[in-house]
C-alpha cells in the first residue's frame, strides 16, 4: 500500500513539474514572440524614418484648393508626356511609390523636390496649372493666384502674382510659419532670385552665409549658389520674390 502510494506521489510529482516546464515554456515563447514584435516594429519605423529623411517629405492631410491641385497637375502633365511613374522615378531619383503618392495628394513634396520633379517634366509651375496654350493674364485678382502648400497646414505658403507659363521671370508672395523652413538641404536652380521681407522675419543662407533678414530687408542673389531659409520667429514671415527665369 506504500509503495502504491509512493509510485502515485512521484507521478504526481512529474505531472507537477512537467506542467510547471511547459507554463515556463509558455511564458518563454510569448515573451520572444513579444521580444521578436518589438524588434519588427522599430526596425519598420527605423525605415520610414530613414526614407523621410532620404526624401525630406512630411506626409500631409488634404490641404488647401492650390495644394489639392498640385496632385493632379503634376500627373496630367506626366501622362501628357507620355511619361510612367517608373520613368519619372528614374529621371528624378525618387521612389515610385513617393510620386505615386505626391499625385494622390497623399505626400507634400518639398520646394526642392517640386523643383526636381517639375525639372524632369520639363516645366516651370505657371506652366503646370496654366495648361492653355497662348493663355496670358496682365491682372491676376487674389482669388486667381496659383497657391502651393508645401503641407497640409500652410507651414511654408507661395501666392504666385503672374502665373504666366510664357514669362520670363515669376513673382510670389512667400509666408513662412513660425518655425517652419524650406527644408535643412539647400537648393539651387538657374538664374537670379530677389526677395522683399514684408512682415516677420526671415533667416536666409546664401552658399553657407547667413543673412538675418527683418521687415524692409531684400536680400538678391544667385540662384546657382546652394540656398535655403527658415523662420525664427513668432510670427509669420510674409515676403515677397521675383525669380528670373521662372523656376518654380
Amino acid at each position: 500500500m506504500d509503495a502504491v502510494r509512493g509510485a502515485r506521489y512521484l507521478d504526481a510529482r512529474r505531472t507537477s513539474q512537467d506542467g510547471a516546464r511547459d507554463r515556463t515554456g509558455v511564458r518563454d515563447m510569448t515573451a520572444t514572440e513579444k521580444r521578436d514584435r518589438d524588434v519588427a516594429v522599430a526596425e519598420k519605423a527605423a525605415k520610414a524614418a530613414q526614407a523621410a529623411f532620404e526624401t525630406g517629405e512630411t506626409a500631409a492631410a488634404a490641404g488647401p484648393p492650390g495644394d489639392d491641385d498640385l496632385g493632379r497637375h503634376i500627373r496630367d502633365a506626366r501622362v501628357q508626356r507620355g511619361l510612367t511613374l517608373e520613368a519619372l522615378a528614374k529621371a528624378t531619383g525618387l521612389s515610385r511609390s513617393y510620386l505615386s503618392n505626391v499625385e494622390h495628394n497623399k505626400n507634400s513634396p518639398t520646394i526642392s523636390t517640386l523643383r526636381t520633379i517639375l525639372d524632369a517634366l520639363g516645366v516651370t509651375l505657371s506652366q503646370l496649372f496654366r495648361t492653355v496654350e497662348g493663355e496670358r493674364h496682365a491682372v491676376t485678382r487674389p482669388d486667381q493666384r496659383v497657391v502651393i502648400a508645401r503641407t497640409g497646414n500652410d507651414a511654408v505658403r507661395y501666392e504666385l502674382l503672374n502665373p504666366n507659363p510664357h514669362g520670363r521671370l515669376e513673382s510670389m508672395i512667400m509666408e513662412v510659419a513660425p518655425g517652419a523652413s524650406s527644408g535643412g538641404h539647400p537648393h539651387t536652380h538657374a538664374g537670379e532670385e530677389v526677395g522683399l521681407i514684408l512682415s516677420g522675419e526671415l533667416d536666409y543662407w546664401v552658399d553657407g552665409v547667413h543673412y538675418a533678414l527683418r521687415e524692409g530687408d531684400a536680400v538678391s542673389f544667385d540662384a546657382t549658389l546652394p540656398h535655403r531659409y527658415a523662420n525664427p520667429g513668432n510670427v509669420p514671415s510674409v515676403s515677397v520674390w521675383t525669380v528670373t527665369p521662372p523656376s518654380f
